[in-house]
C-alpha cells in the first residue's frame, strides 16, 4: 500500500469519528454497558444506619449485577409406590444450594434474573450385615484377585471406608432422589408503594429434574458345603449380594409466572418471592437386577477372596407423559452488612402438585413401583449471601 492511500485512509476516518462526535454532542445517545463496574470495587465499604435511613427505597433495590447464594435445608415427602406401611405422610431431611444471578438496568426498571437450584435426600431402612471376611489388615494393602476363566484381573476389596471391618447394608430405599431447577425470567420493577414496599412481577421459563431411586437388597452367605446357590453354581464359604433397583427420570419443562416483594427498613430487608409453574413432564423408568457372588478360602481374619462374580440384568425401560402444575414460594429476612453484602436468612416451600413419577415400575418380585402421576413437597429453612452492584 502507498504512503498516499495510507494517509487517505487514517484521515477518512478520523473525518467519520469527528463527524460521530459532533452527532453525538447534537443528539447523545446513552448506551448502558452491563459490563460497567465501579473501578474501585469497594465491596466491604461499611454503610451506616444514617446512609439507609436517608435512601430511598428504590436505591436500595437491585441495580445492575446481582447474586445470591443460600443454602437449603429442606424436608421432602416420600413416594406414594404400591407397598403398605411405607409412610407416605413422613418428611426426610435434605440439603442443597440455590444459586441466582440477574442484571437489573439503571433507570429502566427491568432486567433478567437465572435461578439454579437442587436438593438430594437419602433416606434408607437398612441393616448393617458384617461380610464373611469381615477383617483385612490395613497393612496388607490390596491384592490380585485369581479372575474367573475369561474375565480380567479384579483386586480384593479393603475394608470399608472409614471403618476396621468389611460390611454390607442390607435393607431399602424410603425417600432417595435429585431434585434440579433452572428457571430464566423476565423481571419488572413497579413503582415504590406509599410505606416503602416495591414489587416485582416476572415471568418465564423453567426446566426441572427430579431422579428417583427405588433400591431393595437382600444377602445369603454360607460357610457348609452343599449350600451353594443355584445360580452361578460355587462352593462355599460364599456370599451373595442381590440388589434390585429402579431408578426413575422426570423431565419437566414449561413456564412460570409470579413475583417478588421485597421491603427495607433501616439495615433489614423482607422479601417474599412466589412463582406458580406449569408444563409438561417426559417420564422414564429403568429397572435392573444386580449380583455380587463372591467366594472365599475359608471363614477369619485375613483369609483370601478366590472368585468374584457381577451378574447385572439388561435395564428394561418404561416410559411416559404427564402434565405437572406447582408453586415455589419463600419469605426472607437480610441484614445489610457493607455497601454490597448481605446475610439473610427464611423459609422455602417448594410443591409440585401433580404429575410426578417416583418408585418406578416395580418390575421386580420384592420390588413394588409407585405412581405415575404423584406430588413432590419439600418444606424447609434457607439462609444465605446477597451481592448487589
Amino acid at each position: 500500500m502507498s504512503v498516499r492511500k495510507l494517509a487517505s485512509g487514517v484521515l477518512a476516518a478520523l473525518a467519520l469519528l469527528g463527524g460521530a462526535a459532533i452527532s453525538d454532542a447534537k443528539d447523545p445517545v446513552n448506551i448502558v454497558d452491563p459490563f460497567e463496574f465501579d473501578p474501585d470495587f469497594r465491596w466491604f465499604q461499611p454503610v451506616y444506619d444514617l446512609d439507609l435511613a436517608d435512601m430511598k427505597p428504590e436505591k436500595r433495590a437491585h441495580s445492575g449485577w446481582f447474586a445470591t447464594y443460600d443454602r437449603l435445608n429442606l424436608y421432602a415427602g416420600r413416594p406414594d409406590v404400591f407397598k403398605p406401611d411405607t409412610g407416605e405422610n413422613k418428611l426426610d431431611s435434605g440439603w442443597g444450594h440455590r444459586y441466582e444471578v440477574g442484571f437489573m438496568l439503571p433507570g429502566e426498571d427491568h432486567g433478567w434474573m437465572f435461578n439454579w437450584t437442587n436438593m438430594n435426600v437419602a433416606a434408607f431402612d437398612t441393616m448393617r450385615q458384617e461380610r464373611l471376611n469381615r477383617y483385612i489388615d490395613p497393612e496388607d494393602g490390596f491384592e490380585p484377585v485369581a479372575p474367573p476363566f475369561g474375565f480380567p484381573v479384579r483386586w480384593e476389596e479393603d475394608n470399608n471406608l472409614g471403618y476396621n471391618f468389611r460390611f454390607y447394608d442390607i435393607g431399602e430405599t424410603m425417600n432417595v432422589f435429585h431434585y434440579q431447577s433452572y428457571e430464566l425470567n423476565k423481571t419488572w420493577r413497579m413503582t415504590p408503594y406509599h410505606y416503602g414496599g416495591i414489587a416485582e412481577p416476572l415471568v418465564g421459563i423453567r426446566y426441572m429434574k427430579v431422579r428417583d431411586l427405588n433400591s431393595f437388597n437382600s444377602y445369603i452367605s454360607s460357610i457348609f458345603p452343599g449350600t451353594a446357590p443355584p445360580s452361578p453354581p460355587i462352593d462355599p464359604p460364599f456370599e451373595q449380594l442381590t440388589t434390585q433397583e429402579d431408578i426413575t427420570y422426570n423431565n419437566m419443562f414449561g413456564g412460570q409466572l409470579g413475583f417478588r416483594y421485597f421491603k427495607p427498613h433501616d439495615r433489614y430487608m423482607l422479601s417474599t418471592d412466589f412463582r406458580a409453574f406449569f408444563g409438561g413432564n417426559w417420564q422414564s423408568s429403568g429397572f435392573k437386577t444386580i449380583t455380587d457372588l463372591t467366594e472365599y478360602d475359608g471363614v477369619g481374619v485375613g483369609e483370601d477372596v478366590t472368585n468374584m462374580i457381577t451378574r447385572e440384568t439388561p435395564t428394561i425401560f418404561t416410559k411416559n407423559t404427564e402434565i405437572y402444575v406447582g408453586y415455589d414460594v419463600r419469605a426472607e429476612l437480610g441484614y445489610q452488612l457493607s455497601k454490597m453484602f448481605s446475610v439473610r436468612a427464611g423459609m422455602q416451600v417448594i410443591h409440585i402438585g401433580r404429575g410426578v413419577w417416583r418408585g418406578g415400575s416395580g418390575s421386580g418380585n420384592t420390588l413394588a413401583g409407585g405412581k405415575k402421576d404423584q406430588a413432590l413437597f419439600m418444606f424447609g429453612a434457607t439462609f444465605g449471601l446477597n451481592f448487589n452492584h
